[in-house]
């Protein structure tokens, strides 16, 4: 994997690394209480198209630094470091390019774009730019998720054979919730695929150190019509899937069944992934504490039924101010920027995902099992 050029790195060690954050919605919440939370961090401006909403978001987190209406004006200011790109998927491409060609490093909400071409795109400019290129699939960086990746390449359960993951949220199970960016195709690309989806193919990917070649895809919108946001006893269409699946096949051989959908009812955020290998099994479900299970077939730790594996402490990210997922993603990428090491998932990481999305959505339209485009 390249490393980033060191030159690309904060001008002192003592200094700390200048972050602006373009777009002030929910996630943008998230990403300004994690990064001062960080000792390294300094937020030095912020970009939003929205009227007023920049200078609310400025009031709620305290942060009195320089609000621009165009983000390349924020890309041009002295100080700025890196760039934290919490906008609509339909603008992380433009966004992430500029940034790139200006030097800065860049953490971008997932997916990396709505098509695979503005992802290429996207992986190319970082690669060429030399800075460091980030997508944030949090799921990486739950101190479960490191454990589980660890413990599978120091415990032998032997070769993989299945792959079950599972994606569920509630909040679109009502006909009456109203219409948001997020169903809209021309916004976000597509929809529980690129919001959900991408996550657990990404767990999968990273945990058993293996590339899905294969898909055979399967995508619903139940709910076609929904509410205005500005006016209720208005309808609009709903263009993108709420409810996805798809089989797949990974380069090893193992196979896997992965689904997602919104519309699962009494589920507000469930994730779980469950790995079959030859010698044993394990059962990752954050839905139950984060616990992780674990059965074995052979060998001197042959059990019956399921045990319940203690996480140690030092199963941690980096320096670790905190104990939740967003934290150890910030931590990480600004300790990449400060060491000069490529993190994790970098663009090249998200560029496979966006390959596999991309398969389950010819599969789905084609009705036929397509490959992964290598």
């Amino acid at each position: 994997m390249a490393v980033f050029r060191k030159d690309k790195a904060p001008r002192s060690e003592d200094m700390r690394t200048g972050v602006g954050i373009i777009g002030t919605g929910m996630w943008a919440n998230t990403h300004a209480r994690v990064c001062k939370a960080n000792p390294h961090v300094e937020i030095v401006g912020l970009a939003e198209v929205r009227e007023g909403a920049a200078e609310l978001f400025s009031q709620t987190h305290d942060i009195d630094v320089p609000i621009f209406a165009d983000y390349r004006k924020l890309l041009a200011m002295d100080g700025l470091d890196a760039v934290i790109i919490a906008t609509p998927n339909n603008v992380h491409a433009p966004t992430s390019i500029a940034a790139a060609e200006a030097g800065k490093h860049i953490l971008c909400q997932k997916p990396m774009a709505t098509t695979l071409a503005d992802s290429k795109a996207m992986e190319a400019a970082v690669k060429k730019a030399g800075v460091c290129g980030m997508v944030a699939y949090t799921k990486r960086f739950f101190r479960a998720t490191r454990f589980l990746h660890d413990f599978l390449r120091s415990e032998e359960l032997g070769r993989v054979y299945h792959v079950r993951a599972v994606y569920f949220q509630s909040w679109l199970s009502n006909p009456a919730t109203p219409i948001v960016w997020r169903l809209q195709r021309e916004k976000t690309g597509t929809g529980v695929l690129g919001d959900l989806g991408s996550h657990i193919t990404d767990l999968a990917q990273y945990l058993i150190e293996d590339d899905i070649t294969r898909v055979t895809g399967m995508m619903k919108t139940f709910i076609t019509e929904r509410p205005s946001v500005t006016d209720a006893q208005k309808k609009e269409t709903v263009d993108v899937d709420d409810a996805v699946m798809y089989g797949a096949e990974f380069r090893n051989g193992a196979m896997g069944v992965f689904q997602a959908s919104r519309n699962a009812t009494g589920r507000p955020d469930h994730w779980c992934i469950e790995i079959d290998a030859e010698n044993g099994a394990v059962i990752y479900d954050k839905y139950v504490d984060t616990r992780i299970q674990l059965t074995v077939s052979k060998g001197p730790a042959r059990h019956a039924g399921w045990v319940d594996l203690q996480i140690p402490a030092r199963w941690r990210f980096g320096n670790q101010y905190g104990e939740d997922e967003h934290q150890n993603q910030v931590d990480h990428f600004i300790e990449c920027i400060r060491s000069g090491q490529t993190p994790t998932p970098s663009f090249a990481d998200g560029l496979k995902i966006e390959r596999v999305m991309d398969a389950a959505v010819r599969s789905s339209q084609t009705g036929v099992a397509v490959n992964v485009e290598g």
